[in-house]
């Protein structure tokens, strides 16, 4: 990536008002059980994500059945946890990060002298393998209203394969709460917002992993928002 490229890309993570790193790593314990029950929280999400730092796992939470949702959108292919190591799900969560100054030579606008603070967050990832490919359903949490789409926005460039000008358009035209928006180009990741009970926000991503080959065409595209969708109605 040129010099110049860096410097637009942050500028995308500068309007979006976060910052570009990931918040750090907590090994923190919040109380209450990982999975019980309940509205539908950012703390009951947290709570979930810090059991399976502690727990394997090859049940992905929150009533979330990948295999009844790529039916729903007509993919075919049998759907499997994709274990490793005795998981296929995998969580962490982060305290959050307070502002600080940008990185030298970061674009930024005139009133937004310092990175902003991340909020507290917690991530979730179960991957499964449809037919010969793998897929992953990645849950951000995010203490904070209305900032989850914008702390996902690296992960969904990579999941998206999406150039500087993609990232820019979908950052502008992200999924409101209750939609499910395609990335632009090839069609590889697929994101929804999900309302939360009380104050927070969650983002659902489902995308390809396109780390060892190129992207099947059967899980792209439509059929992959459409499944996306159905995901997003399942949870609870």
């Amino acid at each position: 990536m040129t010099a110049a490229q860096r410097r637009k890309l942050a500028a995308v993570f500068a309007a979006a008002g976060v910052a570009l790193g990931a918040a750090a790593c907590s090994s923190s314990a919040d109380s209450g059980p990982g999975t019980g029950g309940g509205p539908l929280s950012y703390d009951r999400v947290r709570s979930t994500a810090l059991d399976l730092v502690k727990n394997k796992s090859t049940s992905c939470p929150f009533g979330l059945d990948l295999a009844k949702a790529t039916a729903a959108a007509g993919i075919s292919g049998a759907v499997a946890p994709a274990v490793t190591d005795g998981r296929s799900v995998t969580g962490n969560a982060g305290d959050g990060v307070p502002a600080q100054p940008w990185p030298s030579g970061a674009t930024h606008p005139p009133t937004m002298p310092e990175m902003p603070a991340t909020p507290p967050n917690a991530q979730i990832t179960c991957s499964y393998t449809v037919g010969p490919s793998t897929v992953d359903i990645d849950l951000l949490a995010v203490s904070k209203n209305d900032y989850g789409v914008s702390m996902m926005l690296p992960t969904i460039r990579g999941a998206g394969l999406l150039s500087l000008d993609q990232l820019t358009r979908f950052s502008t035209d992200r999924p409101a709460v209750g939609q499910t928006k395609l990335t632009p180009g090839q069609g590889t990741a697929a994101v929804s917002r999900i309302s939360l009970h009380g104050e927070g926000d969650l983002v659902l991503m489902l995308s390809q992993n396109t780390s060892s080959g190129e992207p099947d065409q059967a899980l792209a595209g439509e059929p992959l928002r459409k499944a996306a969708e159905a995901l997003a109605g399942q949870i609870h």
